[in-house]
């Protein structure tokens, strides 16, 4: 028995019918495919902006991120200056990785890593070849065409010979409006989600460092606060944390989380742990980056932990659980750190890390208003989650 090939994908706007079909590369531009800048030089002040296929991996090209070219080379590459429209389509390194280039990168130039591509506008919609191209059946264009083992690349006249998948220009630019708009949305999401976690962390400044205060429930001052060790608001649990090889682990999976010093592992059948606690890196963490990354972990609920991350208990009539990680998870401790080629916090200096604490009462009103702040946060990371889910099945669904 043989499976007829689709030649139309499952879902389609109405109006729409008939077979799609598939034509090469080079049979959809209007110059001749060509990559970039051998030899870009030296960056300098006020040059030509090039762009490389690491400013391709980022979710938006940042144009003061890009090196530049003086304007003598890039004149002797004019090829590959960029017009508003083209694709910008990566030869090497993550195969495939493609952008359209906005209006912002018109005038720019390539290094040799990218080719540029232009579409010819009477038969092939820029922005639904950028999708194509990222659907399934272009991954696999992608992968036919590569050539190397230790260095993967894709050469122009391989690049050329990719198959892109082709319907009606109306089609097309109605497909395009669409899956530009879901883009959109996650753009918009992810903006909110990035404006809700500046706004956390000046709020966070400032709530530790007691420049905004909270009242009680009388509108009354609060105590003040007082010094205090994490020996004294807390209590330690190392000695029941176990490590479990990824061997082991392999052999009870489960769907309880294993944590390390900066995360979850993986996921056990059984648990040591099941209450509020708060893990803090031992070694592997990231110390130096406290202040946009986190140094401690909140966990709540059954958790298996490793002897990566040091895992306390909030006392009770000192401090709360939830203000205990909060105090913790951008605090500058570098002072309390050993070790030169990886960073490691002993049990006993990890004791000895003073925090200012409040009363009870008031470590009460700052968790739960950050708290609130995080549900926020995680309710658009899965809004955003979800999107991209929705986008992945489009683009199974709208390409053959």
């Amino acid at each position: 028995m043989t499976t007829k090939p689709k030649t139309a994908p499952e879902l389609r706007f109405p109006g729409f019918d008939g077979d799609w079909w598939k034509k090469p590369l080079q049979d959809l531009t209007e110059k001749s495919v060509t990559y970039g800048i051998v030899q870009t030089g030296e960056s300098i002040l006020g040059g030509v902006k090039c762009v490389r296929v690491v400013d391709l991996t980022k979710p938006k090209i940042i144009i003061s991120e890009l090196i530049t070219t003086t304007e003598e080379i890039s004149r002797s590459y004019r090829r590959t200056i960029l017009v508003e429209g083209e694709i910008m389509i990566a030869l090497r390194g993550e195969i495939g990785l493609l952008a359209l280039v906005p209006k912002s990168l018109e005038g720019s130039n390539l290094t040799r890593g990218i080719a540029r591509v232009a579409p010819k506008g009477s038969v092939v919609d820029s922005v639904f070849m950028v999708w194509a191209l990222r659907s399934d059946d272009g991954k696999m264009e992608f992968l036919k065409q590569v050539n190397g083992s230790a260095l993967k690349e894709i050469p122009i006249n391989g690049l050329n010979k990719i198959q892109v998948q082709l319907t009606t220009l109306p089609e097309q630019q109605k497909i395009a409006e669409f899956l530009t708009a879901v883009d959109g949305r996650i753009g918009q999401l992810s903006q909110k989600k990035a404006l809700l976690e500046d706004y956390k962390k000046g709020v966070m400044q400032q709530l530790f460092t007691q420049a905004l205060r909270f009242k009680d429930d009388h509108g009354n001052d609060f105590p003040g606060w007082e010094e205090q060790t994490v020996d004294e608001v807390a209590q330690c649990l190392d000695n029941l944390r176990r490590p479990v090889n990824g061997a082991e682990r392999e052999k009870m999976k489960g769907d309880i989380p294993y944590y390390g010093a900066n995360g979850i592992q993986g996921y056990v059948n059984d648990f040591i742990f099941d209450e509020n606690l708060t893990l803090l890196a031992e070694d592997g963490g990231n110390f130096d980056k406290f202040a946009t990354r986190p140094i401690a972990q909140r966990i709540c609920g059954k958790a298996w932990v490793n002897n990566h991350a040091h895992i306390l208990r909030a006392k009770r009539k000192m401090m709360t659980p939830d203000f205990l990680f909060y105090s913790l998870v951008h605090k500058d401790i570098r002072q309390y750190i050993n070790g030169s080629s990886r960073a490691k916090l002993n049990k006993g200096d990890m004791l000895t890390i003073e925090m200012l604490v409040p009363s009870v009462p008031e470590q009460t009103k700052i968790a739960n208003f950050l708290t609130a702040l995080d549900r926020k946060i995680e309710s658009v990371s899965s809004q955003i989650r979800h999107t991209q889910a929705f986008k992945k099945g489009l683009l199974q669904q709208m390409f053959v």
